[in-house]
């Protein structure tokens, strides 16, 4: 038997394909219900508040192949950016969708005329699939292409900032044109329950009795260099002669009682209701990243998903940078929002301040290179997940797959 430790999108993904090739797992997490990190929560009043701001891109390879996007409902932004805390907000969009847009809307009182055309050129490369990163950090990658100062305050860092949870823009420039390369092929999707219905989805699919929920893996149980089971935090014993990790680098680190795991990137949102949109259309709002503010980006939510919200209500989050000093001040943070619009403080109702501190590992140029944080595993032992593959749910769905596959290949069906 396989035993899968982790229930998040590569665990749930791994056992979604043994089941379906007739293998026999088990899935062991420790929550209480499917997803990990991609979860989200629905207060009594009825909003649906995802554990962080998340979206799911319909380029992804891996997440086509093992989702029903349309039975995931909800809706998709608009491809682009609405800049705002500038005055009147303006909107840019996807030059391959609207190249009138990217050229005449914004007037260059935003961006320099020079920058969209170098974003345009970036977009087409990232289209056809051309363009290298090299060994070096997104920020650099931007400078190199010619993108003005400018350009990395006012869009890269709030934008691709809070993608890659990074507004330094210190991340690994291929692993920031692979997002690109989606971003600019595809839509960004809210799911219609919240980030977390991928998860629901994921785990409906497999067999009763193939998933233990509140039920934590203590120890990995070894004999003469290869996995015999697990021990679980009550004592009891599970065999098995496979087992995959899909839990991240600190429980990986853990568990096999080895190696350091990359520091962490956080990431914090403050969650609001309103009475009333302040804008129309599915837009992501990116202010000018200020050192004094920790708002790296905010959506009005209910544009894309009404149903996120009770009827007659808005929903908006505003993701900030964790470590600021003004992260938590919900006042500040909602005074920001709503000058955006000309509107009053008073007008957004505090729900929820989420704090994830850690989101992804950290991703610095060489990332894909990087040896591992422990020696070489037990035979019978796998991982999946962010610890072993880059940090996006494409990345770790695929590298469930791929342990899946593995193990298929391997025969380990015992």
């Amino acid at each position: 038997m396989t035993i899968v430790v982790g229930a998040g999108l590569a665990g749930l993904t791994c056992a979604k394909v043994l089941a379906e090739a007739g293998r026999p797992f088990l899935l062991l997490e420790a929550a209480g219900r499917p997803g990990g990190r991609v979860v989200s929560d629905r207060t009594p009043e009825g909003f649906v508040l995802d554990r962080g701001f998340q979206v799911l891109l319909d380029s992804y390879p891996a997440a086509r192949r093992h989702l029903d996007l349309a039975a995931l409902g909800g809706g998709r932004f608009r491809a682009g950016a609405m800049f705002v805390g500038y005055g009147q907000p303006r909107t840019l969009e996807n030059p391959l969708r609207r190249p009138a847009a990217l050229l005449g809307a914004l007037r260059g009182d935003v961006l320099g005329f020079g920058d969209q055309l170098r974003i345009s050129a970036l977009a087409v490369q990232a289209f056809f699939g051309v363009g290298r990163g090299g060994d070096v950090s997104t920020g650099a990658l931007l400078r190199r292409y010619g993108f003005s100062e400018g350009f990395l305050v006012r869009f890269a860092r709030p934008f691709f900032g809070g993608v890659l949870l990074d507004p330094g823009l210190e991340t690994s420039a291929q692993l920031f044109l692979s997002y690109f390369q989606r971003f600019v092929t595809g839509r960004a999707l809210l799911p219609g329950q919240g980030i977390g219905g991928i998860a629901e989805q994921l785990s409906a699919q497999l067999p009763k009795g193939a998933v233990r929920y509140g039920t934590r893996v203590e120890e990995l149980l070894l004999e003469r260099g290869r996995v015999r089971g697990v021990r679980l935090s009550g004592g009891e014993r599970v065999d098995g002669e496979t087992v995959v990790l899909a839990v991240d680098e600190p429980a990986v680190c853990r568990l096999l009682a080895t190696g350091n795991p990359r520091p962490a990137r956080g990431t914090a949102v403050h969650y609001f209701a309103a009475e009333r949109a302040f804008h129309e259309g599915a837009w992501l709002c990116l202010p000018p990243r200020r050192e004094q503010s920790p708002v790296l980006h905010a959506a009005l939510l209910t544009n894309v998903v009404p149903g996120l919200a009770p009827a007659g209500a808005h929903l908006w989050s505003a993701t900030v940078m964790p470590e600021h000093p003004r992260a938590a001040d919900t006042e500040f943070v909602g005074t920001e929002v709503t000058s955006w619009f000309g509107a009053c403080v008073e007008e957004l109702r505090p729900l929820s301040f989420v704090r994830v501190p850690y989101a992804v590992p950290e991703q610095l140029p060489g990332c894909d290179r990087r040896a591992p944080p422990w020696s070489a595993l037990p035979a019978g032992m796998h991982i999946a997940g962010d610890a072993a593959c880059g940090a996006s749910i494409d990345a770790v769905m695929a590298s469930g797959e791929a342990v899946a596959k593995k193990v298929i290949s391997s025969g380990a069906h015992n």
